[in-house]
């Protein structure tokens, strides 16, 4: 399948999964000048999942606060509508992909999650090391930032499930997917999430995904873009077995040229404190003691 045939039929086709409804009504919401936190209260309090998960993020190490939050008109006077609205629309995502995972291909979903939250939770703490941007938008990008990985297993199965497990490296892979398709998995995210209607903020953040990987001049990334570059790499990082470690290391190295090697270290003591939270939100584990252990800024 070439380039322009693999893009139509991620724009088009109805083989990939719909987004839940609520997500659907977030989404359009956010572009609703006259927004008040009562009506996004109504639309998530009608999916009762969605409103457990968000009162247990809003108690989370993730987003801190100094009180118990109770009910969902409180998380949201507390997180604030915006950060309220990425939140579920992330969640919505995550639940409706996952439910819809084909264990046929072969292709290693646990893998994929445990990079994609631990990237999302990088994301979010390195928001305190750069300026104008939010958490909710780091959050969502991060999270979604290979999310077109999922859409060419969808559609060619184990041969790009053997394509995953023959590469030495995310590089490799991203290399691998140009030769074979004409095209790599971060634009193919973005045309997923122009299919979903996200912001362009969002789509253009996965769409540079790889910028700092391919060691191109962070200069061009907006700071949401660099976020997600750079929390990417990271997590790949903190699970990867790769054989080509050290490259990655050297990516991240010279990346470090924004946030300095003390944000670099709070980034990281940030994020392994909220992977114990992280495990119960989205039921899985993250990573083991031992290497929260081991990762050492």
């Amino acid at each position: 399948m070439n380039k322009e045939a693999l893009l139509e039929k991620v724009r088009h086709s109805d083989r990939l999964p719909m987004l839940p409804e609520v997500a659907v009504r977030i989404i359009d919401m956010s572009n609703d000048r006259e927004l008040y936190a009562a009506k996004i209260s109504e639309v998530i309090a009608n999916d009762p999942v969605l409103s457990a998960r968000l009162l247990q993020v809003s108690n989370s190490s993730i987003f801190p606060f100094r009180h118990e939050i109770t009910n969902l008109n409180q998380a949201l006077a507390i997180l604030g509508i915006q950060l309220t609205m990425s939140i579920a629309i992330g969640f919505a995502i995550v639940d409706m992909m996952r439910n819809c995972e084909s264990k046929d291909s072969g292709f290693d979903h646990d893998a994929f999650w445990r990079k994609s939250v631990l990237g999302a939770i990088a994301a979010i703490e390195m928001r305190s090391e750069l300026k104008g941007v939010e958490q909710g938008d780091l959050f969502v990008a991060a999270l979604m930032q290979d999310v077109g990985m999922i859409a060419l297993e969808h559609f060619e199965g184990e041969k790009y499930t053997q394509l995953v497990k023959g590469a030495r490296s995310h590089l490799d892979l991203i290399e691998l997917e140009r030769r074979m398709f004409g095209v790599d998995h971060a634009e193919i995210g973005a045309a997923i999430l122009e299919r979903w209607h996200l912001p362009d903020i969002h789509i253009n953040a996965v769409r540079s995904s790889h910028y700092l990987l391919e060691a191109k001049s962070i200069t061009e990334l907006t700071e949401l873009e660099y976020a997600v570059a750079l929390s990417g790499m990271l997590a790949e990082q903190w699970i990867s077995e790769s054989l080509s470690q050290q490259s990655l290391d050297d990516s991240i190295q010279r990346a470090l040229e924004r946030i300095g090697e003390q944000g670099y270290k709070n980034v990281i003591n940030k994020t392994m404190d909220a992977v114990p939270d992280a495990n119960e939100l989205f039921k899985m584990s993250l990573l083991s003691a031992e290497q929260i252990t081991d990762i050492q800024p």
